[in-house]
């Protein structure tokens, strides 16, 4: 019915309408951000207006948009329509599945509104060439800002470090160390402040670099003998920023160049930024006075964002892209990705793709498919799998991953905790993993006295006893123990 009517509109009519419809969106503009009203409308017009009955009638193409719009614009489009138009006018949203291939009643909202790429990237973006950065051919990507960055409260803090360092580079926090899981903002927060030192100044020179191509460099350049050449390199750097420098470990040259490096830059108060997988203390094979100085300026953790954060990341995300998702979809890829920012960005992307290929709105079960993709069960799934989970989760092979781990945090050998010996480090490393064997991994006294050589069962006894107590008193020995706790549960 609706239909028919709009195709009976003569040129004049339609124009009409669509005059009204702009005038609405122009005065709403006033009232709510412009990609907001974009996401949200930009397939959405005036279908009619009923003089006898006083109504607007609203054209949306779809149930699922009908309810976002109804939500969370419904209210302002009414008052909107009332100033622009009729107060005495009510609004009516239909069905009018049309608007899905655009149509003539829906207008152009981003010329419309004046919606403009994102300036602050273009400017960053011719600045960011210097020859250094090609030389090393890692340049910064534009995208990476403060503005794009979701600070929450689990990440504010990291935030407003960045910020205080871009700001006044070499002198707020030298050096600034960023440490936290896989996937949570750390390189989006490194190369924001690389990309806000050089906005500020042009001619600052500032070098963003995996550890692994820090690496390649300094082995590179001791075969090639060459090495005078490469630190003349680093000495024109502004701004050093070292990503993933748990990667040192165990690169005994690379850490030695690399703490000269270190040292010329931080003496010149030239910024430096790091960024690793946990604290300076906790990294391992990594030469001591090199942690030492690693935690000489701040050292700042960021870890999962919560809830709410991973909605507004989620939301982010779309808004960059003119895109609009129902809340209760968000709200599920927000439940089950918990742990990773970079997987959020992943969902999105999949459900945008699904959906442009699709040619259809995206459903529940849409992104239950796409968690599934990404390696995340729907609650059914996990309830069925939960048995089999927990059952390989306290294997005897992931117990032997932390006896490595443990080992390597304590420089010793997975033979010296097994050992007889009683010195005093391998003694304390091995009760510690008696507890969790006997904690978190459920094994009976028999097969840890079993797994550590043969020791009996009142020794086993004794050992847990004793470095449970121990925790209770020494702050160092609690750290340890919750680290390794950390560990067992990831």
């Amino acid at each position: 019915m609706l239909i028919d009517i709009v195709n009976g509109y003569d040129k004049e009519k339609k124009q009409f309408l669509l005059w009204i419809w702009e005038q609405t969106v122009l005065h709403l503009a006033t009232q709510c951000d412009t990609k907001k009203i974009f996401a949200f409308l930009k397939n959405v017009g005036i279908i009619n207006i009923d003089e006898h009955e006083q109504k607007v009638y609203i054209g949306i193409s779809n149930e699922i948009a009908m309810a976002q719009i109804k939500k969370f614009l419904g209210k302002q489009i009414k008052e909107s329509i009332k100033t622009v138009y009729n107060p005495q006018f009510d609004v009516e949203f239909v069905i009018y599945t049309p608007f899905l291939n655009w149509g003539d009643l829906v207008s152009d909202l981003k010329k419309l509104l004046n919606l403009k790429e994102d300036k602050k990237a273009k400017t960053i973006e011719p600045k960011i060439k210097n020859k250094l950065s090609e030389y090393f051919g890692i340049l910064f990507d534009p995208k990476f800002t403060f503005d794009t960055f979701v600070a929450g409260a689990t990440n504010n803090f990291a935030y407003s470090a960045a910020k205080a360092v871009a700001d006044n580079p070499g002198n707020a926090y030298n050096p600034l160390f960023l440490y936290g899981n896989v996937g949570l903002g750390k390189t989006h927060l490194m190369q924001a402040i690389g990309n806000q030192i050089m906005a500020n100044d042009p001619n600052k020179v500032v070098v963003y670099l995996p550890t692994s191509k820090l690496i390649d460099e300094i082995v590179e350049s001791l075969k090639k003998n060459n090495l005078n050449w490469l630190l003349a390199k680093f000495n024109e750097v502004d701004a050093l920023l070292l990503d993933d420098v748990q990667f040192l470990s165990g690169k005994d040259k690379t850490q030695e160049v690399f703490h000269n490096i270190f040292n010329d830059l931080t003496m010149k108060r030239k910024q430096v930024i790091l960024s690793g997988d946990r604290p300076p203390k906790e990294l391992v094979n990594i030469e001591p006075r090199l942690k030492s100085r690693f935690g000489l300026g701040i050292v700042v953790d960021i870890k999962a964002p919560d809830f709410e954060t991973r909605i507004a990341i989620l939301q982010s995300k779309l808004e960059t892209k003119w895109e609009s998702l129902d809340y209760d979809l968000l709200e599920i890829i927000a439940k089950n990705i918990t742990n990773n920012v970079r997987e959020l960005e992943w969902a999105i992307n999949t459900l945008l793709t699904r959906k442009t290929l699709m040619w259809n709105e995206l459903s529940e079960n849409d992104v239950n498919e796409c968690l599934k993709t990404l390696g995340y069960m729907a609650n059914d799934d996990k309830m069925e799998n939960s048995k089999i989970a927990e059952s390989n989760k306290w294997s005897a092979q992931n117990f032997g991953k932390i006896v490595e781990m443990v080992a390597e945090y304590y420089w010793l050998s997975v033979n010296e905790l097994k050992s007889d010996s009683r010195k005093q480090e391998i003694t304390t490393a091995r009760q510690i993993l008696m507890s969790l064997a006997k904690r978190y991994y459920g094994w009976t006294l028999e097969r840890v006295w079993e797994y550590f050589g043969g020791k009996n069962h009142a020794s086993v006894i004794y050992a847990i006893n004793n470095i449970e107590k121990k925790i209770k008193f020494n702050k160092d020995l609690a750290h340890d123990y919750n680290v390794f706790v950390e560990w067992v549960q990831q």
